[in-house]
């Protein structure tokens, strides 16, 4: 079983309580190899992505992105058991730029001196703030959405129901509105991911004034769709 341990290719959907212990339980039952695509939640949401956040531990992990600070990378992790496929020849594992020294130096310099556990305390405090002034536009302009959110990661959903899957998002999320969000902000400064499906990602080298102006451009973005 591979899967997303959050959900971030639709927005932002966190598991549901007591989700990720099932899904661990039941694949733990049968003998299936649980794999956490962390991809997009591993370093981001914090040292030890969401298998640690969460506190469900699989058999595998994958990550990327966030771990080469910017040069293209990825890794994998997993129990001692499963990893012992490939030292014992059963899976013959190889890559081109296996262990490339360029990216394996930028990863380290990027683990020891960027994603540091005040990097972390920062973040944590960013998405708070951020995630507090869109929840506050949102409810004084009675917009159809909601702010949600966890270490660097979150977005607003332009949803007037909870988004908890691919058909929900499919069925309830307010495309033309997220589209619109996405211009407005490019058009005043603020460059978000294109695409209905997309959150934003903060750096650890953003600043409450960086939050405050998001929120700014979001609550007048609220005022001229309900006012306007």
């Amino acid at each position: 079983v591979i899967m997303e341990p959050a959900m971030m290719n639709l927005g932002v959907v966190l598991p549901e309580p007591g989700y990720l212990e099932q899904v661990r339980e039941i694949t733990r039952r049968h003998g299936v190899v649980l794999i956490f695509d962390e991809v997009k939640t591993g370093l981001c949401i914090g040292p030890g992505g969401a298998t640690k956040r969460f506190g469900v531990t699989p058999d595998m992990v994958t990550m990327a992105k966030a771990l080469g600070a910017g040069l293209p990378s990825g890794a994998i992790g997993g129990t001692e058991e499963v990893m012992s496929v490939v030292e014992d020849h059963t899976v013959f594992q190889v890559g081109t730029y296996n262990g490339n020294p360029l990216a394996m130096a930028a990863v380290r310099a990027n683990l020891e001196k960027v994603l540091t556990p005040e990097a972390y305390v920062h973040l944590d405090h960013l998405n708070e703030r951020i995630l507090a002034g869109c929840t506050e536009v949102i409810e004084r302009y009675d917009l159809p959405g909601y702010a949600v959110g966890v270490g660097g990661k979150g977005c607003v959903t332009f949803s007037p129901k909870k988004v908890v899957d691919y058909e929900t998002f499919k069925e309830h999320q307010n495309a033309e509105l997220s589209e619109l969000a996405w211009l407005f902000n490019m058009n005043r400064g603020i460059f978000m991911t294109p695409g209905r499906e997309e959150e934003w990602t903060l750096s650890v080298t953003h600043t409450d004034e960086a939050i405050d102006a998001y929120v700014s451009c979001f609550e007048e973005l609220a005022d001229a769709i309900t006012t306007g």
